[in-house]
């Protein structure tokens, strides 16, 4: 933020005049003198200043001002910055096309600027209220359209993505628009410039069509429907598909029967909705063709969030996973080379969201039962039945590492805080881990890994482990992050595995990896939703309606 705050400082007049339409008419700033420099009241610019300062360092606080917009106008002296109506009109046109953003126009002054336009001419202490909400609103909406409304450390507990490097290029692309003199220049240039952001956005505005125009129709419940069925509920069915385009509109059809034509439609929504796209209108898809048009739009301004917390921290090279979606995928120089499924945490032991750097491979790791699972799992299930330990094929090792007879241990005396021990299974197929690890070392011992329980990839949702990612073909992304490397090849790394080693690979460069939480993904014109798991939209989409509450840093807390 203090990097833009510098960048203000060069702030002069916009010759450029946008076309969008403010809450009053712009031309209605353009033909008013709203500052005494422009009546020739000498006094008046004089007291100017002094009135700037007394309003923000007496009113600052009560009026939620940005926290930097003191720093701001103290190394101007006080002096007024939107003197030139041309740039008071781009700006104001900056903040209505917020709402394309799912941001509320209203969080940056835009009532109270509108009724000091309608009152011009101004006395000079409504002349420095209406310069001091315009730079306000300039710096907060600058902030949060490059790294979100909303402080998502705040929101999510583990988050740790620092946008340090972003905010310099972004910045420096600022200073060259803002030596041209185009506002709507700088805030083009703070949004994240990928292209998931643009589809997000268009996707925005065409279900805001969509609401415009009346929404989609509730389907009554009822027993499921199936392709060839003759049912009543067809017809809302059409007219539901055709809304989202799942169903393309052409002559209307009244039949009742569920045919060829609708299946594949229902087919369609379903592969949306992250279903298994069987054609057949059972309970679960009938819910998610239910979810209300105002609901999806909130479920897209809550992902536009999510966006502009990591999308400018995004190098060329990484590896995303998105929790809901049960999804990872491998980009390469900004290319998507690879994509698998992959299964996270129960919802009692939420994957976490976070950034780390994937640093080596293991190849048969032995699994060591980690501090939480051997509190609410091994310790439990020892007390209960001592042949537990040989189902999971699990050895008992003390502090010294040798082999400790398990009939020797009073297991009812011992938590996880006090185990002087650790039980360590062996390498293999049977093993928790499988046979590859993917180390990306955190605070959270959470890491990516093989498993043995293939046949839960089958399932649609993927909430079985107890925080770490279970990866489906894990071979597949050895290969691709050791590709570069001199040693390992696909033919080394079967030969390692077959002989059952435990071996160690280094990635010949460090992979950024983003364990992140995504319930709306855009893909070109298509939109995946998909289930808000961990049940965290409710709490983000709060945060994001309240009105500028609590600033930290031109930022929102909850």
């Amino acid at each position: 933020m203090t990097g833009i705050l510098l960048l203000w400082l060069a702030l002069s007049p916009v010759q450029a005049h946008s076309g969008k339409q403010f809450s009053v008419d712009q031309q209605q700033v353009l033909h008013h003198e709203a500052f005494p420099a422009s009546s020739g009241n000498a006094q008046l610019v004089r007291n100017l200043p002094e009135t700037i300062r007394t309003l923000i360092r007496e009113n600052g606080d009560k009026m939620q001002l940005n926290p930097h917009l003191n720093q701001f106008y103290a190394a101007r002296r006080y002096q007024t910055v939107w003197t030139r109506p041309e740039m008071v009109s781009e700006l104001l046109s900056a903040i209505e096309g917020a709402s394309a953003d799912g941001l509320d126009p209203l969080d940056y002054h835009q009532k109270e600027i509108s009724e000091l336009v309608a009152a011009f001419p101004l006395t000079i202490e409504k002349q420095a209220l209406y310069d001091v909400l315009l730079s306000d609103a300039c710096l907060t909406l600058a902030s949060h359209l490059h790294t979100g409304k909303l402080d998502p450390a705040r929101i999510e507990s583990t988050w740790n993505l620092k946008n340090d490097v972003a905010n310099s290029i972004v910045e420096y692309k600022l200073q060259a628009a803002l030596a041209a003199n185009r506002v709507g220049a700088v805030m083009q240039e703070l949004r994240p410039q990928r292209q998931p952001y643009a589809d997000m956005k268009k996707a925005l505005s065409r279900y805001r069509s969509i609401e415009k125009s009346g929404g989609w129709p509730s389907i009554p419940e009822g027993p499921s429907i199936k392709p060839g069925d003759r049912d009543s509920r067809v017809l809302f069915l059409r007219k539901r598909l055709a809304a989202t385009g799942e169903l393309v509109s052409g002559v209307q059809d009244t039949s009742k029967v569920y045919g060829a034509d609708l299946t594949d439609a229902v087919r369609q929504f379903q592969k949306h909705n992250g279903m298994e796209p069987d054609g057949v209108v059972g309970s679960g898809t009938l819910k998610a063709l239910n979810v209300p048009v105002d609901r999806r739009i909130d479920q897209l301004r809550i992902n536009l969030e999510r966006y502009r917390w990591f999308l400018n921290d995004l190098g060329p090279t990484y590896i995303l996973v998105n929790i809901p979606e049960f999804s990872l995928k491998y980009v390469d120089n900004g290319t998507k080379l690879w994509s698998t499924r992959v299964i996270v945490g129960k919802p009692a032991r939420e994957t976490p969201v976070f950034k780390a750097d994937m640093q080596y491979v293991i190849f048969n790791p032995q699994w060591v039962i980690p501090p939480t699972i051997l509190e609410k799992d091994a310790l439990p299930s020892l007390r209960k039945n001592a042949g537990y330990l040989q189902q999971k094929k699990l050895r008992v090792i003390d502090r010294d590492g040798r082999v400790v007879d398990p009939a020797s241990v009073n297991w009812g005396e011992y938590s996880a805080s006090n185990f002087p021990y650790r039980l360590q299974q062996s390498a293999g197929d049977h093993g928790s881990l499988g046979r590859i690890k993917f180390m990306l070392p955190n605070r959270y011992i959470v890491y990516l890994h093989d498993t043995p329980s293939k046949d839960l990839f089958q399932k649609t949702t993927r909430t079985f482990s107890s925080g770490c990612i279970r990866v489906e073909n894990p071979l597949d992304l050895a290969q691709l992050v050791l590709r570069d490397s001199v040693r390992w090849n696909a033919g080394t790394i079967r030969s390692v595995i077959n002989k059952g080693r435990t071996s160690t690979a280094f990635l010949p460069k460090r992979i950024p990896v983003y364990i992140l939480y995504l319930t709306a993904i855009p893909s070109g014109d298509e939109l995946f939703f998909r289930e808000d798991v961990y049940n965290r939209d409710n709490a983000l989409l709060k945060a994001l309606n309240r009105h500028v509450p609590g600033l930290q840093n031109g930022r929102v807390g909850l």
